[in-house]
């Protein structure tokens, strides 16, 4: 990994605690492509807690040699298509530096269709968890158990939510997945 990446990411404020780079040419159709993987665990500034970021950048070879920008940002789906090693890192994307994923609670809240915004969206609901939507189901059904559908300003939802997922251990396994994305990364500060 090049030191100006990393020294261009140290300047913005924050601290850059582990990174990583892949870079692979494959070709479709008969055109060539280059996809640039940037993955890390950065605490920037304002954030309480480092978090997990992967981005790639996918350029095309002109015939003149030089490259060409395509497409880039959070294309996941790319990544794990030429980078399949790299699934951890796409799970845990935006997650905190322990795997939870980013606002937990109240976003699990929301996606349960507990917000006079959003109905019960299972799908989103199991993918923000990392859960089956089998899993997913099950919690929504617990927590409509435990705690009915009134909220108040003691048992709130996202309240709720934190109190479902403890008693589930998706913590514990959020972390495991964790360390898993952790181990693909090179430590470059103080974890």
């Amino acid at each position: 990994m090049s030191n100006a990446y990393l020294d261009s990411l140290e300047r913005k404020s924050s601290r850059l605690l582990a990174a990583n780079r892949w870079t692979k040419i494959f070709t479709e159709h008969g055109t060539k492509y280059r996809i640039k993987v940037e993955a890390e665990l950065i605490h920037r500034d304002g954030n309480t807690k480092p978090y997990f970021s992967i981005t790639a950048q996918i350029d095309r070879k002109a015939k003149n040699n030089h490259w060409h920008f395509m497409c880039g940002g959070c294309i996941h789906d790319r990544i794990v298509e030429h980078f399949p090693e790299l699934q951890p890192l796409v799970d845990v994307h935006l997650s905190d530096d322990d795997g939870t994923p980013m606002r937990a609670y109240s976003n699990a809240s929301y996606w349960a269709g507990h917000s006079k915004w959003q109905p019960l969206d299972l799908v989103t609901f199991a993918r923000h968890l990392r859960i089956t939507e089998t899993e997913a189901a099950e919690l929504v059904e617990w927590v409509a158990n435990a705690y009915g559908t009134d909220f108040d300003a003691v048992t709130t939802a996202e309240n709720a939510w934190k109190v479902c997922c403890e008693e589930h251990d998706l913590p514990k396994r959020w972390a495991v997945e964790a360390a898993e994305a952790l181990a693909l990364l090179n430590i470059v500060g103080v974890v």
